[in-house]
């Protein structure tokens, strides 16, 4: 055998076992989406991916190793692209506060550029994430908090920095709404319309400006007066 050939075998070999974690972790990601984490086995999983238990054994130990590893896979991406998005922002502007507008965006264009795109989980990880806020699992709800609270504290504090007069609870209150109604927004991007509504493609830029401009309004509103 050449060495050119020995090469080949040699780079295949090591190729092999990346794609079936890939499509083990694809197989999985749908399969939770459509049925819940708890409903679905390795049994269904290793059955739909074409793959063997060793497989699950060697990349992922056990199934809360394959559920943290689903999460992981989108959300490492997300958070950290969340949070350069937010250095950038704060580092354009210096020692003024920043654009209430540029901290919105920098937290709501992950979501919406993952959501819309299919090779970053797309809808199926929507709603995978929509199911599990219904029916947590620990092993989720774990991998979430250890994402999720970096990013929730510099957002807090960068939102407070832009608007001064909301007390944490406002920013809390608004933050919360606003990322319940961007996700089942989102969810229904992918349905059919009400009897009578027309059916509209919408594109991740303009969805982006459409909501960064609704979230700065809810933003900027007062509370009413008791």
């Amino acid at each position: 055998m050449n060495s050119k050939k020995r090469t080949a075998i040699t780079a295949q070999a090591k190729k092999a076992p990346a794609e079936t974690r890939e499509r083990v972790l694809d197989v999985a990601e749908r399969l939770f989406a459509e049925r819940g984490l708890d409903a679905v086995s390795i049994r269904d999983i290793i059955a739909a991916a074409e793959a063997n238990l060793g497989a699950i054994n060697y990349h992922f130990g056990t199934k809360d190793g394959l559920i943290e590893a689903v999460f992981e896979r989108r959300l490492v991406p997300s958070t950290q692209e969340r949070l350069r998005a937010l250095e950038a922002v704060e580092r354009a502007a210096g020692d003024r506060p920043p654009k209430l507008e540029a901290v919105l965006e920098a937290i709501f264009r992950p979501v919406v550029e993952e959501a819309m795109d299919p090779k970053r989980g797309g809808i199926t990880f929507g709603k995978l994430m929509a199911r599990c806020f219904v029916d947590p699992n620990p092993v989720m709800e774990r991998v979430m908090r250890s994402h999720f609270t970096p990013v929730v504290k510099r957002f807090d504090a960068a939102l407070s920095r832009v608007m001064p007069n909301l007390s944490p609870e406002d920013v809390f209150w608004r933050m919360h709404l606003l990322m319940g109604g961007l996700h089942q927004s989102l969810l229904l991007l992918d349905r059919k319309p009400p009897p009578g509504l027309p059916r509209f493609q919408v594109d991740a830029e303009t969805y982006i400006r459409r909501f960064v401009a609704f979230a700065a309004a809810a933003f900027r509103a007062p509370l009413p007066k008791d």
